[in-house]
């Protein structure tokens, strides 16, 4: 009966949202960084954050951290579709909201691993906010990690309420229903980007405390690799050739793939989760997932490494300054 009411009201929701949207005139205009060419609704993704308020107020409002962590996310990455709010304000909010979520399991450890964590998680929340600017990509990729995490709490070992993982699922696939076109009726925005970035973060922590007295184990980045590999070595590629890391840009190899070698934005979301998803795999079923982890890395990073050097040497490929 839960998913029922779940899903009903999450559809509600979404397309309440989109009334709202075409009523208030928030649309994402394309402009010189964009990878699309259509004006299409902008803030969809808050339906992430309201399936964890609509789990939270169904389950008795659980794990309160978390959740007041990404209610000051989601409000502040709302805030900044509309109106872009200094970067500095939303590097704190990312900065303070991960503290807030993860306090409980990070106040031990050392401050040098703190800062560690915290340039990682923010990071990652960066990464991920990337992803909107491709038609489906975060629709696709977060449904294989979101997914994977479904299937470790279901036949490995539960860490986590299995309505939490299927009710972000179900927005996920109702935000992916209207994103996942070549023409994409809306985009996630910030809001959901963001928030989605947050809601994998607080998925791999919980599954990685749920390993007591494992110690430090990197080979669970596996699970989100594709995209934190594209997103580390564009920064680094960056920083390298002298350009502004902050910057806003288009030089991701996915991007490059869209606006450059002109490969269909479907072909690229659904290659990158394709990617994921047997990464992830691989990860389930290997014994040694430290090898296994660093083998994946090592060749992620010369495939992109190969990706930008043979393009560049051919002329197809053009940095954007």
């Amino acid at each position: 009966m839960y998913f029922i009411i779940a899903t009903i009201a999450i559809i509600a929701l979404e397309l309440l949202y989109f009334f709202a949207a075409k009523r208030f005139h928030i649309v994402d205009r394309p402009n010189e960084r964009s990878s699309h060419h259509r004006v299409a609704l902008l803030g969809a993704g808050i339906i992430f954050y309201l399936a964890v308020l609509f789990y939270s107020l169904t389950h008795g409002l659980a794990f309160h951290n978390f959740l007041i962590a990404i209610t000051v996310l989601a409000v502040v990455s709302f805030v900044d579709d509309l109106h872009p709010l200094p970067s500095w304000l939303r590097l704190f909010t990312q900065i303070a909201t991960v503290l807030l979520t993860f306090w409980p399991d990070i106040s031990a450890i050392a401050p040098w691993q703190l800062v560690v964590l915290i340039v990682f998680f923010t990071g990652v929340l960066n990464i991920y906010n990337f992803m909107d600017g491709i038609n489906g990509m975060l629709a696709a990729y977060s449904l294989v990690v979101v997914g994977t995490f479904g299937y470790l709490d279901i036949f490995e070992h539960q860490f986590i309420d299995i309505e939490f993982i299927a009710t972000v699922m179900l927005a996920i696939l109702v935000f992916g229903f209207f994103n996942f076109r070549t023409n994409a009726r809306c985009f996630s925005g910030d809001v959901g980007s963001i928030s989605m970035g947050l809601i994998v973060l607080y998925l791999l922590v919980r599954y990685v405390n749920s390993f007591p007295g494992s110690g430090l184990n990197v080979s669970r980045i596996c699970f989100i690799i594709v995209f934190l590999a594209d997103g580390f070595l564009t920064i680094a590629k960056r920083f390298l050739s002298g350009r502004n890391i902050f910057a806003a840009h288009r030089e991701h190899a996915y991007e490059t793939m869209v606006n450059d070698l002109h490969v269909p934005y479907l072909f690229v979301s659904a290659g990158y989760a394709l990617l994921q998803l047997i990464i992830n795999i691989g990860y389930i079923l290997v014994s040694d997932k430290n090898f296994y982890t660093i083998a994946v890395a090592l060749i992620l990073i010369l495939a992109y490494g190969l990706f930008f050097f043979f393009g560049n040497r051919s002329g197809k490929i053009h940095p954007i300054q």
